[in-house]
């Protein structure tokens, strides 16, 4: 089966380090790294320039974020960065894994 994200890359993935953990506040207002609040954690499962793929609980997506939804994101030395949610599949049960791409 030919997975319609594969297709339509355009920028390399590389693996993160190990137990890199990406942090989502369900929110598209930017603000400082002292106004950060995180709503939702999940282990980076990959990342490029444009965006990153990450496993969260199922508990922490209810009701907070969905496909379509602007957030903003904090992975690793990266920064605080405006994303989309261009999706979320379940991978097991109470597991889901994202896409986030990278707005600016």
């Amino acid at each position: 089966m030919t997975d319609q994200h594969n297709e339509q890359r355009s920028y390399l993935r590389f693996p993160p380090d190990e137990w890199e953990i990406g942090l989502i506040q369900c929110s598209d207002a930017m603000v400082d790294e002292n106004e950060f609040n995180p709503e939702i954690a999940g282990l980076v499962m990959e990342e490029s320039r444009a965006g990153c793929g990450l496993v969260a609980l199922d508990r922490q997506l209810q009701d907070r974020i969905k496909e379509g939804d602007r957030c903003l994101v904090k992975v690793a030395r990266l920064g605080i960065v405006l994303a989309e949610v261009r999706w979320i599949k379940p991978l097991d049960q109470g597991v889901s894994r994202m896409g986030l791409h990278y707005l600016e």
